[in-house]
């Protein structure tokens, strides 16, 4: 059954492949990933009718399985796929197992644009369904050697609005702060930037608090008078 899926997707997509697109959107992602070469409207249109043909599938082993068949393809569009129907799944779908799910796909084949787009979005949401779990999950983390694992620890309550713990943010914040990679660095700042839109005041004290400098200073500050 996955095959066959896969294979339907493939002949939905072939008709679009656009080599000179494809090139152009693999030097943006800095040659990391080979492309179809389709526009992300497009893609979305030619994958619509499939994407709903999935939405029934109970069963979240196929689900997963699904997943990860598209997370094995060699281009990124499948990969967007992955995301726009893992992030489609109604909220009887979560499972407090989703964790280590969660943790292969945010650990393979990683990049800015499939992490966040995951973290701020599914696993925001599986975060609020299983707070206990996610809480283990987050301090297993937060010390794993990825650091996109460490980055999506920062910014998995970029939705949160003004529900956002604040206090568990700047907890990692303090662990992270001393760490020079450019993605960590900008989650930081990212992360106290949304904060900032409805808690000012805490994030100014946080500023306070903690030698936050250079490009999290930065994004950080942008909404502060």
């Amino acid at each position: 059954m996955i095959d066959e899926t896969i294979l339907h997707l493939e002949e939905l997509f072939e008709p679009f492949r656009n080599p000179k697109r494809a090139q152009t959107a693999g030097a943006y992602m800095k040659n990391h990933f080979s492309f179809i070469g389709m526009r992300t409207d497009i893609r979305r249109t030619a994958q619509k009718g499939w994407v709903d043909s999935l939405k029934s599938i109970e069963d979240r082993t196929i689900r997963w399985s699904i997943i990860r068949a598209l997370w094995e393809k060699e281009e990124r569009d499948y990969h967007y796929v992955a995301i726009d129907y893992l992030n489609s799944w109604p909220k009887k779908y979560y499972s407090e197992e989703d964790a280590l799910e969660l943790e292969w796909l945010l650990g393979q084949k990683s990049w800015w644009d499939s992490v966040d787009a995951i973290a701020s979005n599914y696993l925001g949401k599986w975060a609020l369904l299983f707070p206990e779990k996610a809480r283990e999950t987050f301090e297993k983390w937060r010390h794993n050697e990825s650091f996109w694992l460490q980055r999506s620890c920062l910014i998995y309550q970029l939705k949160y609005k003004d529900e956002v713990d604040v206090a568990y943010l700047e907890d990692l914040i303090r662990q992270f702060n001393g760490n020079k990679e450019f993605f960590i660095q900008k989650a930081i700042g990212w992360s106290l930037r949304q904060v900032s839109k409805y808690k000012p005041n805490e994030v100014l004290e946080i500023l306070s608090n903690n030698p936050i400098k250079g490009l999290a200073l930065r994004e950080a500050s942008k909404y502060l008078n």
